[in-house]
């Protein structure tokens, strides 16, 4: 990953330490920002226990916070009294992300969660630690301050650092389709045509909604009706398909992007982004669809380009989530 070199630290001042972990629903990744930046080295990537009892997933989440402080510790050395950390977490949702509580049901994920603040478990986790083990590292954890953001959200005001004066528009294209509208580095919402809170997934999309046809699930839908669906075939097997010449395989991605494009029209006329960047698993097949999605957007084609390493705009957008002092998230969101 192209990471920048670590932060020097100046003595004396109290030093800002950002523990940001993106809530998968199948690995938990984590880095450690400091006075903003990400530190080299610092990534963690491990199961992260979303299928499990809540006190399973809560120990994760409690023991990546712990790993990534330690790891602080053994770069910078011992944690000061005044050096302030926060705790900030890209999940999916449904979730409320001002209180920390968790609404998720029937995806398969952190459903053991649901309606239960995970704010509130964790601060727990954390005090049961600090007594069990007393030190500055473990007290400093168990009052760190705890925030929540959508990772959509989240990828787009990381983005939004990379293109701080331009309007975006911010995708994710994973389980679902996530998305976020960006101006001067701000979340946009209900304004030019946007969405509430700038997501798209919920939207009227054919007889369904957007979030049927744009994500994993919707790609395998339309590789079932074509018949290029087989056994535990995923969109990654459909993609290599594609890349080595399969007809159908490559139709389908060329529909795929047909279909983007007719979708997001409505939305780039009324927003006017200047441009449209892409992140999640399934954005790797962005060159299978590329042509189709600007064929699609006609005279309103505009530069499309793919994050190529989303998971760092995301832990950067975790980072401006304690640059809201409003104290959340939805703060953000410009109307």
């Amino acid at each position: 990953m192209n990471i920048s070199n670590g932060p020097d630290l100046e003595a004396g001042a109290p030093t800002l330490i950002t523990l940001a972990l993106d809530a998968g629903g199948t690995v938990l990744k984590g880095a450690l920002l400091v006075n903003g930046k990400i530190v080299p080295d610092s990534f963690l990537s491990r199961p992260s226990e979303s299928q499990g009892p809540a006190a399973n997933t809560i120990t994760r989440f409690a023991g990546a916070c712990l790993h990534l402080l330690r790891f602080y510790n053994a770069v910078y050395g011992p944690l000061r009294h005044n050096d302030k950390i926060r705790i900030g977490f890209a999940f999916p949702g449904p979730f409320n992300y001002e209180e920390g509580v968790a609404l998720l049901q029937g995806i398969g994920k952190y459903e053991a969660l649901y309606k239960l603040s995970v704010r509130d478990l964790l601060r727990e986790k954390l005090y049961q630690l600090s007594s069990h083990t007393p030190s500055i590292l473990t007290n400093l954890l168990a009052s760190a301050e705890i925030r929540f953001g959508n990772d959509a959200h989240l990828f787009g005001l990381g983005i939004g650092l990379r293109f701080p004066s331009k309007r975006l528009i911010c995708l994710t294209l994973g389980t679902g389709l996530g998305s976020a509208f960006v101006e001067n580095g701000q979340l946009v919402s209900a304004a030019d045509g946007v969405p509430l809170n700038g997501m798209l997934f919920a939207e009227p999309y054919r007889e369904g909604i957007v979030d049927d046809y744009f994500g994993r699930r919707g790609i395998l839908g339309m590789a079932k009706e074509r018949g290029v669906l087989m056994g535990n075939t995923d969109v990654a097997d459909l993609a290599e398909a594609a890349k080595h010449g399969d007809d159908k395989a490559l139709e389908l991605f060329h529909e795929y992007g047909r279909r983007l494009g007719k979708m997001l029209l409505p939305y780039i006329i009324a927003f006017k982004p200047g441009r449209i960047v892409l992140g999640g698993q399934i954005s790797n097949s962005f060159p299978l669809w590329d042509d189709d999605l600007q064929q699609s957007l006609g005279e309103f084609s505009l530069p499309v380009i793919q994050s190529q390493d989303g998971i760092v705009d995301v832990f950067k957008g975790i980072h401006q989530l304690f640059e809201d002092t409003e104290g959340h998230p939805s703060a953000s969101l410009h109307n």
